[in-house]
């Protein structure tokens, strides 16, 4: 029987997304930037350097935060916990690394 085409879709999918699911989506986000990076280079050239600065200063930032959860919070990190432990710790940790993004966006 002739397989639908719905069908062939869902498969690529779930193919791709195993993909992604075994090397992470950190890995996408960053071709999409790059890719972005491309494109804002064939339209202005000149904005290469406020793009390394900006994305420096974000990845610098994400940095920052994470070491700030890993030094203030010795023993909780969420690898290593279970149940609403290991989602509270996620959650802190995800907003000490918001926190210190926003705090560098808005330094200029």
């Amino acid at each position: 029987m002739e397989e639908k085409l719905i069908d062939r879709i869902k498969r690529q999918a779930g193919a791709i997304a195993a993909v992604f699911d075994s090397i992470g989506f950190v890995w996408l986000w960053l071709a999409i930037s790059l890719g972005l990076l491309g494109l804002v280079l064939l339209i202005n050239p000149a904005k290469l350097g406020a793009y390394l600065w900006f994305m420096s200063k974000v990845a610098g930032a994400a940095s920052l935060g994470y070491g700030f959860d890993l030094a203030f919070f010795r023993g909780s990190d969420p690898r290593y916990l279970d149940g609403i432990e290991k989602t509270m710790s996620q959650t802190r940790r995800a907003t000490l690394i918001a926190a210190s993004i926003i705090g560098a966006g808005l330094i200029g």
